[in-house]
């Protein structure tokens, strides 16, 4: 199998040479490139194609939730991690809004940080969980549990909402991935929501996990 190929962004130099570099340690991951500026981080996503970006947010000029919006509007296939050493609400909900399916701090141990970058290659959601009871306080409630949902959407939601892979799904739930897709397709539409990451929590503010 190809090593996970990932894009690093961060404004200081330091912290951007110093992940790549302990990166370029794991066999199952390749660091294709880095980037110092949002702008930067536009054109090197399109450059060499990652699969993975590790996105600080706070940076001059194009910030690391505009640049996410313009990675994820020319290829929603890459998936983007918010590393950071900010925990503000705003700035947290806004990556997840922008198309960011990963939160973590930059104390994150190496090995930690190895596993979100597989784990969202993967197709699943890494979200630290301090930020994650920190968001939980930020979602509107005013909405009905379900929302129309049918009981089986339900189902595929709490296992989204778990962090499974559609193939993990499917095997979980008895059915095919083809299907799965279908499911989470209306989930999204129903409840009017973009990304797993919304998904994950609505979920949580609903009680359905």
């Amino acid at each position: 199998m190809r090593p996970i190929k990932v894009l690093i962004v961060d404004d200081q130099a330091l912290i951007c040479d110093g992940i790549a570099k302990l990166l370029e340690g794991e066999g199952e991951i390749e660091v294709v490139g880095k980037a110092y500026s949002g702008q930067e981080a536009i054109e090197k996503a399109e450059q060499f194609k990652p699969d993975v970006i590790l996105m600080d947010i706070r940076m001059p000029g194009i910030d690391g939730i505009s640049a996410t919006k313009a990675i994820k509007a020319k290829d929603p296939s890459i998936q983007i991690i918010a590393i950071s050493v900010y925990e503000e609400d705003e700035l947290i909900m806004q990556m997840f809004k922008a198309g960011a399916v990963g939160y973590v701090l930059k104390d994150i141990s190496l090995d930690n940080l190895v596993k979100a970058i597989k784990n969202v290659y993967r197709g699943t959601t890494m979200i630290n969980p301090h930020i994650s009871r920190k968001l939980l306080g930020m979602i509107s409630s005013d909405q009905k549990i379900g929302e129309g949902l049918t009981p089986r959407e339900i189902e595929v939601l709490r296992e989204v909402a778990k962090g499974k892979s559609n193939k993990e799904i499917a095997e979980e739930l008895y059915m095919s991935e083809s299907t799965v897709k279908t499911h989470i397709s209306h989930i999204f539409q129903k409840l009017n929501i973009k990304t797993r990451s919304e998904a994950i929590l609505y979920a949580v503010k609903k009680g359905i996990i």
